[in-house]
């Protein structure tokens, strides 16, 4: 995203709170904007925890299939886990983050206002996902 102009720039014939509300805007597209903040590592040193950002979506670390130390973990290649996201609304959506090997995630199911259920292409890779 590109940055915006700061609004100071141009405030010689705006009225104080319009240049109040563009200065509130111009600092959180510059800068203040976050997806989450990482509060938790698992033993190979990568994030697995996170607390939710000022944005309307969550971050979510699934372990490879037989590891221990995440919150949720794919079962097998191609069967679907239940996440509960926690956005209290139905996602419309989820990025692929991070992953430490070639990886598709596809929906099984629609998701509802409590959970998202998602599969993988391969069970043996790690992943972080961004569910909004």
């Amino acid at each position: 995203m590109a940055k915006t102009l700061n609004p100071v720039d141009f405030a010689r014939g705006m009225p104080a709170q319009l240049l109040q509300w563009a200065q509130s805007v111009h600092k959180q597209i510059n800068g203040s904007l976050s997806m989450g903040e990482p509060i938790g590592k698992d033993s190979t040193g990568n994030y697995n925890a996170f607390n939710q950002g000022n944005t309307s979506g969550v971050l979510i670390r699934i372990g490879a299939s037989g590891t221990s130390g995440n919150s949720y973990a794919w079962t097998t290649t191609g069967t679907g886990i239940s996440i509960n996201h926690g956005l209290l609304k139905q996602p419309i959506g989820f990025h692929l983050v991070n992953s430490d090997k070639s990886l598709n995630i596809w929906q099984t199911v629609t998701p509802d206002v409590n959970t998202i259920t998602l599969a993988p292409s391969d069970a043996t890779a790690n992943a972080t996902v961004y569910v909004f």
